[in-house]
C-alpha cells in the first residue's frame, strides 16, 4: 500500500547502493528522509516552527551535498541561503509561528 509516508524499494535501493550515507542503517536513513522531505515543507508553509524546520532542512542539504551529490553545489547553495534567511529571520507576519507567540 502506497500512502503519504510511505518508503518504496527504490528509495531502499538508493540509500542501500548509491547515497551511502555514513553512520545511519541504509533503511532507517531512507525513512528519516522520506519524513523529513515530507513534514519540514509542509511547516514552512505554514509558518509553524519555522527555524527549527529550516534548520533540519540545511541539515539535510548539507549531507546531500557532503555525501550524496556533491558536484551539485549551485543547487545545494540556494537551498542553504533560504534556509539561513528562515533561521536568521524566523517566520513573517501571516506564519502561525506569530499567531502562537513563538518568534
Amino acid at each position: 500500500m502506497e500512502g503519504f509516508l510511505t518508503v518504496s524499494d527504490t528509495a531502499y535501493t538508493l540509500f542501500r547502493d548509491d547515497y551511502k550515507v555514513p553512520l545511519l542503517p541504509p533503511e532507517f536513513a531512507a525513512h528519516m528522509a522520506t519524513y523529513a522531505k515530507h513534514l519540514f515543507p509542509i511547516l514552512l508553509v505554514l509558518g509553524l516552527c519555522t527555524r527549527l524546520s529550516a534548520l533540519a532542512l540545511l541539515g539535510m542539504t548539507a549531507v546531500i551535498r557532503i555525501f550524496v551529490y556533491p558536484a551539485a553545489w549551485p543547487t545545494h547553495l540556494t537551498w542553504a541561503a533560504l534556509m539561513l534567511y528562515l533561521i536568521g529571520r524566523g517566520a513573517g507576519p501571516l506564519a502561525l509561528d506569530r499567531a502562537f507567540g513563538m518568534k
